[in-house]
This record gives C-alpha cells, structure tokens and sequence, in this order.
C-alpha cells in the first residue's frame, strides 16, 4: 500500500516501525490510550495522526503519531496543520449564532431576506434549515466532488438555481455544500465583512489559534507551513496523494485546517460559553433540526440527527455532539461527562469519530455502564471482586436484575482499560459461569486458542481466564459460551462454534455456523 510512493526502503514495515518509535507529545514513554491508536494505525495503514485529549475544560493528553508527508519524510508534530474539511461547518455555525445574538440574523426568518434573486421555491426556506441540511435543496457540487458546471462557480451558481428542489423544506434530511454557500453568503451580507475575516476576528484570534489562521480557508490552494499531505487508498490498494479544492464559493463549508491542541482550545472556548453572549446560545447551537414528519427517521433509522454543524448522538447513555470533516478529522464533544476528544489525521476515509467512544473508556471509568452494571460493579469494589457469582445471583434474587452476556464483557473491557486485569478476569469468569453449560479447565480452554484460516477471513481465538474469545478479521473482539465442551455459542448474533479434533485427540479446525450455514476453517497456529 504505502510502498506505491515510498522509494524502496520506505516500506509499510518501516512506517510502522516509526509510528511505534515516536515520540509521544515530546515524551518517550507511552500509555494505553498510545497503544490503542497505534494499534489502529498499523490497523488501518494510517500515515500519521494528532490526538487531544480535553477532560473538566484542560487539555490532559495531546499527542501526535507518524508521518505528515511521507514523500519527505516529515514526521507528525504538535504545529502540523491538518485538513479539517467539513469541520468548518461548526465554526460557520458559531458565526451564524453570533449574529443571531446581534439581532443581524433569524434563524426562523426566510433565507430571501438576506439573498436576493432566489428561485421562488427556495424563498420558504429559513436559514436553520440550510444549516441543518434539512432545505431539500440540490447540491451545488456532484457526486466526485466538483462543481456541477466544468464553467467555474458562476455558472455552477446559475445551474444549481434552475434545478428543482428535493423535498419540501423540513420533510427530510440531505448533507449537501449548497446549504452552507448560502450560509456563507447571509454572513458576508449581514455582517458587512468577509467570512475569514468574521472567523478569525470573533473565534480564532479570540481563541489564539494561531496555526489555523496562518493555514487560512482554501487548504492546498495555499501553501501552508507544517501542512500535513492528505493521501488515500485506491481501489487496488495503493496510497495516492489526495489534493483536495475547496472553490472560494463553498468555503463556509469546507477548507479550513487546524492542529488538535487548536481545536482543542476552540471547543474550550465554545464550552465555556466565550463565544456566546447569551448561555441559550449552545444549547440552540446543539439543537437537533425538528423535521416535519418522522418518516425520514423511520427510513434511516441509522443516521443521527443533525444540529447547527453538529450531528448529535441520542442515547441513554454517554450522549455526545459530532463534527466531522473529510472522513479523516473529528472533535467529538461528550456534554454530560465533561470531556472532548480531537483526532486529525491525513487519510482519507479514517473516519476517527468511530474511535472515540473507545477513547472515551479510557478516561470514564463508568462509560456505558447501565445502571444495574454500575450497582454490580460498587457492589464487587465493597466485596474486593470475591465470588462475583454470588454477588450477580443475590442481585438477581434482590433487586430482580438480570445480567446480559454484551454488558459483562463491557464492563470487564473497562477493567483492562484501566489496568484493573485482577478484576477484569473476575468479570470475564462471572460472564462465562453465568452464560456457559459447562465450565472447561484450563489446559482444554488452551487447546483450542490460536489461530484459524476459512474460505475468505480468520478466526483468532483468544482466552482471558476461564472464557474464549474470537476476533474474526475486521471484526470486533466477543466472547463464546461452551454448551458442550466443543460446541461454543455467540450471544450477540446467531452463530455457533465447533472445534475439530483429529484421530490424536488434537484439535485440527472448527466450524462457524453463522445464519445456518456452516463455515469450516482449519487450525494454522
């Protein structure tokens, strides 16, 4: 992969290898948080990648990891600049409600009194609906991300207003670069200013964002000191350089770059309110679009609902707002549990916002712990974790609670996260005595660890203390349940293991059935 722009001795190994060796926030020594990034950026062939860490509104972790520029070799520091693509769209959003606060802007008004000369079916349209894509309106870039008129911007301009809308303003949700053209254009017109120059007046000078005022609003159209290169893999695998154009006319959109430590103090900032005048002013920031039906929602059931530049995660548990950009940047903000995560990287397709929640469990020792998970676990910190099962059972009989194999195996994950392995074993036993028919000894749960080859993936069986796990390629760690002392169950879908053995008594492979189609894999370490 990376061996396509690397001279000879640059291989994938060597990159690893200087991943491993780098130094952490100018500090040799590493901790798990470091191991688990370099983890997925052996993973995921990630050149390089910056991290902040905002816990109580301090920066307790910042870190950076790998290459920026792999052609020169330039190595990933706290001062590089990365690509945050859609990311603008947050501090877009900021400006917007500062104006609101100025009286300048309604965000219920129709985007027609603040842009003259649009179409009459785009004068119902109110500027929340452009900044939570909820406008119905067509896109003014396609589908390889270029404007829809080969002419320039001009004329892409013209084009897209002689298109017909999608939806009804308010029926739906569709991300598209039209919304925040408009957007951009409100801010310039309202406040008498350019755009950057709204941004860095009223955020980044305020903030002390120094690397992301210099790298300005176009990305590679500048030339930027400590600019990291953006690369990408090809459908045949091979890294290629990613230069990515913002035109001038989507840049309330896309275009701007930051460093972790930046966005860090930026969503400080934002937190503390310093941006704001009035406290109302967040919470409308973060507040999630109200569609007119819920048929979109139904339809999508996997799409999270999109705020002013954020999109924001309702759960019972660990809620948290979103802003994305690139498939490669993300500052994930967890509003009840006091911390922030920065991860910037240089490629494309990364997706970082999908690691945070892992992050998290780092520094929330209770992350996604229920609340009967939480009375099981103060109830064992009472007891030193001494016979967990007896304390599971007469939490059953008592408070009628009821244990499920996926929470267990949680709540033993955060135990290793924070280097508790005493206790995480404890909970890795109590899971598999309470969801196992038979308890196996020790020397057959060995037999069958290691490593097994089917038709188009493996299978790693692992063992932490009495139970098994299995870690199918690209697939998350989960535990299995002996039924028999060969026949192991998943709980989370239905599938099914069964080890082999050979006419010695040796174990030989196994078989997955999975949706009732058995799958045979041979034992290769």
């Amino acid at each position: 992969m990376l061996r396509s722009l690397l001279p000879p001795k640059f291989t994938v190994k060597f990159v690893v290898i200087f991943i491993s060796c780098c130094v952490v926030n100018g500090i040799a020594s590493a901790d798990n948080v470091d191991d688990f990034l370099l983890a997925k950026m052996r993973e995921h062939d990630i050149p390089g990648l910056q991290l902040a860490v905002i816990q109580h509104n301090k920066v307790v972790k910042s870190a950076s990891y790998g290459i920026a520029n792999i052609q020169d070799g330039v190595k990933v520091d706290k001062d590089t600049v990365f690509n945050i693509a859609s990311m603008t769209k947050a501090f877009t959003c900021v400006a917007v409600m500062q104006l609101v606060e100025q009286g300048k802007v309604d965000l219920h008004a129709s985007i027609s009194t603040y842009i003259e000369g649009l179409p009459t079916s785009w004068k119902k349209i109110t500027v929340n609906q452009i900044l939570t894509h909820s406008s119905g309106l067509p896109d003014v870039m396609n589908e390889g991300f270029y404007l829809i008129d080969s002419a320039g911007e001009e004329p892409s301009w013209q084009a897209v207003k002689q298109r017909e809308v999608l939806f009804e303003p308010g029926e739906a949700f569709h991300y598209n670069q039209t919304n925040y053209l408009l957007a951009g254009q409100i801010i310039q017109r309202v406040s008498g200013n350019s755009y950057s120059t709204l941004i860095e007046g009223f955020q980044l000078k305020k903030v002390g964002m120094i690397r992301t005022q210099a790298a300005g609003f176009a990305h590679f159209e500048n030339v930027n000191q400590h600019q990291a290169i953006d690369y990408r893999y090809n459908q045949q695998g091979s890294l290629t350089n990613v230069l990515t154009y913002f035109p001038a006319m989507i840049r309330a959109g896309a275009g701007m770059s930051s460093t972790a430590n930046e966005l860090a103090a930026w969503s400080i900032a934002l937190k503390k309110g310093l941006f704001f005048e009035n406290k109302t002013s967040l919470q409308t920031l973060w507040q999630e679009a109200a569609l007119n039906s819920d048929l979109w929602t139904k339809e999508n059931p996997n799409m999270h609902p999109y705020a002013l530049g954020w999109y924001r995660v309702n759960r019972p548990l660990n809620k948290k707002m979103v802003t994305a950009g690139g498939g490669q940047s993300a500052l994930v903000i967890y509003p009840e549990d006091a911390l922030s995560i920065v991860i910037l990287t240089n490629l494309a397709g990364t997706k970082p916002e999908n690691l945070m929640d892992e992050i998290a469990q780092f520094y929330l020792e209770d992350f996604g712990l229920s609340k009967k998970m939480k009375l099981l676990k103060h109830q064992l910190e009472l007891q030193g974790y001494e016979n967990p099962l007896e304390v599971a059972k007469a939490l059953s009989i008592k408070q009628n609670m009821h244990f499920e194999s996926g929470e267990l195996h949680h709540f033993a994950e955060l135990l290793v996260k924070h280097d508790r392995s005493k206790q995480a074993h404890a909970i890795f036993s109590l899971n598999n005595q309470l969801f196992s028919n038979v308890i196996l000894n020790e020397e057959t749960l060995n037999e069958y660890v290691g490593v097994y080859e089917l038709a188009d993936f493996s299978i790693h069986v692992s063992r932490k203390s009495h139970a098994l796990f299995i870690t199918a390629t690209g697939e998350a760690t989960v535990p299995i349940f002996a039924v028999t002392d060969s026949q192991f169950v998943l709980k989370q879908v239905n599938a099914s293991i069964t080890f082999e053995k050979d006419d010695r008594g040796k174990v030989k492979g196994l078989t997955l059935n999975l949706n009732n189609q058995d799958l045979p894999g041979k034992k290769v370490n």
